[in-house]
């Protein structure tokens, strides 16, 4: 129950910087709650003239129900101004801080968490929260007041009708404190499916070439129909519940109501009971039981909101990640020295990947990394990223571990061009500038030259404002490579990245980009995994990899002479290219 009260706690701390707003709401329901109260003695008094026959009287009540409902529907209206404007503003800024941490949150997440969950979790938890923040609190404290301020009119006027509706009380408080821990159970089912719906939704949307292609629209179609209904059968019996939790409970204050004016007209009989009184307690009864009612459906209301805040809260504190940590330190220019020493790194506990990793990269050299699939290649880029961080060992950039750099200054000297470079749906320039803000013209054109990617922009009709498409899907494998490399140039950083960057590539966009690596090496420090080993054979140096562990390092001329594992890898890549020509050639004789 602690860690509930904490959530909650939490939860309310995003009140704090609309105090003002939520103070002014709580009045305008403060002065509803006036005019609810007045209003029955004013109808009571306008039957009780009426019955009279006197006309001024019943003109003036006429008059003042008049301005009391103009009053209540003016506080009304500015009422729910404020809780749109909190209710808003909350969900702006639980979602601003749950993304914040979400692009916090150690790579690590990502890899074992799908698009959809972080989707679920930002649209309807965030939601949820926001409106018990605002309308369930501020009116749960109303439905107080009005129990109280109600409960004392009703029993000055009678106290045997009073114990009629309070006697109910407890059997639907009863109700929904059993509902409330079945519906939380319910809804974490519910969220469950909601982060398979989503994720199930977002592949698809993302994949939808690949749907029409491999022909399986009907197959896609068909798990999506099984996911969506099975959230709707959930929905449905999470209503049911609810609304049958709330018909129990109605007909409880149904009976409730019914003993009232069945008692209160034996009272009126006996002439013990005036009729202006037994309106106005007739009125006040609904009211009173409403907001008991209302109070007793709290507990259920909150059981369903503690999922989502235990959800969210749970995303905003890492799950169960541990919190990705830089250093402090700050370097404006690096001459692009990489030093790993001892490296141990593992995925899986006890399963180590790497193991007892070391080497030197000096300044300004073009180094490849090679290996078989799984050898961990990629994992040796993504350590100098500091997206993950070894368990034994040290990884130095001109002699600074880089645990020490600063998030910002890391990143600002490395720049990675990955296999398959992420480009937003947005400009080519736009993409361009997301690798310097600030560039000119004239430095992206330069960029582009450089990365032999000029040419091909400044013929599309739209030039360097053509709309890219959802990752680049309008333009060919090579086109994206440069644009990327373009990018990587424009952020000007001196350690260079290259991870399979030409291993799908044709064989004109693979040799732009073996000539704009040869061309970079001239003032950077140019790292490659290479796939292709032919794409890397001008490489200072070339280190193979091989079970987690360096196996060899030289030039191609040394480890093709002196080491094994090398020239079975360039080998079987010589004889798969001659693989490709021969049927090529068979082809061509067919035709």
């Amino acid at each position: 129950m602690s860690k509930d009260i904490l959530l909650i706690k939490r939860a309310l701390k995003y009140i704090t910087p609309y105090k003002f707003k939520f103070i002014g709401a709580f009045l305008c329901i403060i002065l509803s709650i006036f005019f609810s109260i007045v209003q029955p003695l004013i109808w009571g008094d306008l039957i009780t003239c009426l019955f009279n026959k006197n006309t001024y009287k019943v003109v003036t009540s006429l008059i003042f129900i008049l301005l009391i409902n103009i009053g209540q529907s003016s506080v009304e209206f500015i009422q729910s101004y404020l809780f749109a404007n909190l209710n808003n503003n909350i969900i702006y800024n639980i979602k601003n801080d749950t993304y914040e941490k979400i692009l916090n949150l150690p790579v690590k997440a990502f890899d074992e968490m799908r698009g959809g969950d972080f989707i679920s979790r930002m649209q309807g938890d965030i939601s949820n929260i926001a409106n018990i923040i605002t309308n369930q609190i501020l009116n749960t404290i109303v439905d107080i007041v009005k129990v109280i301020i109600i409960g004392i009119t009703v029993f000055t006027i009678s106290v045997p009708l009073s114990i009629v509706i309070v006697i109910t009380f407890p059997v639907t408080y009863m109700i929904f404190l059993k509902s409330g821990r079945v519906l939380r159970k319910k809804n974490k089912e519910i969220a469950a499916i909601n982060d398979n719906y989503f994720s199930f939704l977002a592949q698809s949307l993302t994949g939808i070439r690949e749907i029409k292609s491999l022909g399986i629209k009907k197959y896609n179609f068909n798990i999506f129909t099984f996911l969506s209904g099975k959230l709707k059968h959930k929905t449905i019996k999470l209503e049911v519940l609810n609304t049958f939790a709330e018909t129990l409970s109605n007909g409880i204050t149904s009976i409730s109501q019914l003993g009232v004016m069945s008692f209160g007209a034996y009272l009126i009989l006996n002439g013990t009971l005036s009729i202006k009184n037994y309106i106005a307690f007739s009125s006040y009864s609904n009211q009173f039981s409403g907001s008991l009612m209302n109070i007793t459906k709290l507990n259920a209301n909150v059981q369903q909101v503690l999922t989502s805040l235990e959800r969210v809260f749970g995303l905003m504190d890492n799950l169960s990640y541990e919190k990705k940590t830089f250093g402090n330190k700050n370097i404006n220019k690096i001459k692009g020295k990489i030093e790993f020493k001892n490296v141990y790194f593992e995925y899986v506990e006890g399963k180590s990947l790497l193991k007892n990793i070391s080497f030197k990269i000096s300044k300004g050299k073009k180094v490849a990394i090679v290996g078989t699939s799984g050898s961990g290649k990629t994992t040796i880029l993504n350590l100098i990223l500091n997206f993950y961080k070894p368990y034994l060992g040290k990884i130095f950039i001109d002699d600074i571990d880089i645990q020490e750099l600063s998030e910002e200054c890391l990143y600002s000297h490395i720049a990675i061009v990955r296999q398959e470079p992420f480009l937003f749906n947005i400009s080519i320039k736009d993409n361009l500038l997301l690798g310097k803000v600030k560039a000119s013209d004239e430095e992206i054109y330069n960029a582009c030259k450089k990365a032999y990617i000029h040419d091909f922009i400044t013929s599309m009709p739209q030039g360097y404002n053509s709309i890219i498409g959802e990752n680049g899907v309008n333009l060919s494998g090579g086109q994206k490579q440069r644009i990327a490399i373009a990018r990587a140039l424009l952020k000007n950083s001196t350690i260079i990245l290259f991870d399979e960057a030409t291993s799908s590539l044709d064989n004109e966009s693979q040799y732009y980009i073996r000539k704009v690596i040869n061309n970079l090496s001239e003032d950077h420090t140019i790292m490659i995994i290479a796939h292709r080993l032919s794409t890397i054979i001008e490489a200072d140096e070339i280190m193979v990899i091989d079970k987690g562990m360096i196996v060899g390092c030289g030039n191609h001329e040394f480890l093709i002479n002196n080491n094994s594992i090398y020239k079975h890898l360039y080998d079987t890549e010589i004889n798969v290219l001659k693989g490709n020509k021969e049927t090529n050639y068979m082809k061509s004789i067919e035709i």
